[in-house]
């Protein structure tokens, strides 16, 4: 059966994770990983999107990002993904690709789970055991949202900006926001959300986005009804 289309709404943010073929190690070095910040930077003005979140693992990356539109989206991602390939491949002497097919998404209704996603991404380190402290790891977008590192990578979100009058007062108010969400109710259903490629949000915008798009926004189960399998990737 066909994919659907993947769901895009233009200046909505996006759960965007991409990982290595067979989930290997694509990220190996700090020479690797400034590698793929210096190609999310020149993507990121190729295409004009806006980046929120993110965390660089050592097989996959995190992304909480808003296109302009579908065609900005898939101009960041390919870009993106096409001048590491050829960066890894020089390296290593070899030929091919080294991502797994289609990257992963899921639309994130912000107005109600933008800083859910942000811990979601921004906790990968910690859920990995790679550090006890997420303080520690460098390769994330915390140290500029939490800790004033800048990070050229960031355009911070409207909803971050309205965390306080100065940037002091947004680290601060965010860092304690950061630090009082629960999120790991949501974990199972942030990841399920972005392998399907459906909405991860309250019921009002699904409903919201369904209308816009004319079809499900999320997986719908039948029992026995096969009809169901429709909905299981919807990343296309």
């Amino acid at each position: 059966m066909a994919r659907l289309p993947r769901i895009v709404i233009p200046n909505q943010p996006l759960h965007i994770m991409h990982r290595g073929n067979n989930h290997q190690d694509i990220f190996e070095s700090e020479e690797d990983i400034l590698r793929i910040k210096d190609d999310i930077k020149e993507s990121l003005l190729k295409s004009k999107c806006k980046l929120h979140a993110y965390v660089i693992m050592t097989n996959h990356i995190h992304l909480l990002l808003t296109p302009g539109d579908k065609e900005q989206l898939a101009i960041f991602m390919q870009s993106m993904a096409n001048r590491y390939v050829r960066y890894f491949n020089t390296k290593h002497n070899r030929t091919g690709t080294i991502w797994e097919g289609r990257y992963k998404s899921c639309l994130v209704d912000s107005e109600n789970y933008l800083f859910i996603l942000h811990k979601y991404i921004e906790m990968n380190p910690i859920k990995a055991g790679m550090v006890k402290k997420i303080e520690k790891y460098t390769w994330s977008s915390y140290p500029h949202n939490a800790l004033g590192v800048i990070d050229e990578l960031i355009t911070e979100h409207l909803l971050y900006r309205r965390l306080g009058k100065n940037a002091l007062l947004r680290r601060k108010n965010y860092k304690r926001l950061f630090d009082e969400l629960d999120t790991s109710r949501m974990d199972k259903e942030i990841t399920d959300a972005t392998m399907r490629g459906i909405v991860y949000g309250h019921e009002k915008f699904h409903k919201k986005i369904a209308k816009l798009i004319e079809r499900p926004t999320r997986l719908v189960t039948h029992g026995g009804d096969r009809k169901s399998e429709a909905f299981l990737n919807q990343a296309g």
